[in-house]
């Protein structure tokens, strides 16, 4: 069995991927593009499902065009709030399963439903892959 270090144990907790995702909220909602570089691992991958069932994927560089997109468009701070469902850690992986509402992927305020998988490299966890449902706030 390999040893990590306390620094390392540190990290792979719930309470560090919860640090990490509120950062991301942090950062995103912001539309901070050069923050998404370090948040997003090289091979992030995120699928939307609209309410419609319209599904659209995004890799790194498409989804911080999106939110650089956006920020040109000079659109305000979106909506911070989450509910926390689950944390889960294995090893070097996490996934956190959140509810989310705000108007950045569509222009209208919606109820996302989020499965967020991440990688712990390079000494800091990144998101690799997102999978987002979109609802309407009365579901």
């Amino acid at each position: 069995m390999t040893k990590t270090s306390n620094a390392q144990d540190k990290m792979h907790t719930k309470q560090a991927i919860r640090e990490a995702m509120e950062h991301l909220i942090d950062r995103a909602t912001n539309f901070d593009v050069e923050a998404l570089e370090m948040i997003y691992h090289k091979d992030f991958h995120t699928t939307l499902v609209m309410p419609d069932g319209k599904v659209t994927t995004y890799n790194k560089q498409e989804f911080k065009d999106h939110f650089a997109k956006q920020a040109k468009e000079g659109k305000t701070q979106l909506n911070t709030w989450a509910d926390w469902h689950d944390f889960n850690i294995i090893g070097d992986s996490a996934v956190c399963v959140l509810t989310r509402r705000h108007s950045g992927m569509n222009g209208e305020e919606m109820k996302l439903l989020c499965n967020i998988e991440l990688k712990f490299e390079d000494g800091r966890w990144q998101v690799i892959r997102e999978a987002i449902f979109l609802r309407s706030l009365s579901e």
